[in-house]
């Protein structure tokens, strides 16, 4: 899992996700950055598996509005903002 990221790191981070829909965040930057690592563990741990990969991150990333979610297509999208961001994919 990655190590907590600083402020710069995070704040790119939370523009990703703000991009795809502001309500992943949902004014948590912690939480969303929480969910982003436990996300990046995922995707070290399975890194063909795109099916399950965006299944996770429909679980993991939810908000009150989107308690089931938010989708196969912004979590395909939330993968590939962390990607671009908290954790390259490995080389």
């Amino acid at each position: 899992m990655p190590g907590k990221p600083g402020a710069d790191l995070t704040g790119k981070l939370v523009a990703a996700l703000d991009a795809i829909d502001p309500a992943i965040v949902g004014g948590k930057p912690d939480q969303a950055m929480d969910r982003a690592r436990t996300q990046c563990q995922s995707m070290y741990q399975f890194p063909k598996d795109k099916a399950k990969l965006v299944d996770l991150a429909n679980q993991r990333f939810t908000s009150p509005d989107h308690p089931q979610g938010f989708g196969p297509d912004k979590a395909a999208k939330i993968n590939d903002a962390l990607h671009a961001t908290l954790c390259p994919p490995p080389a």
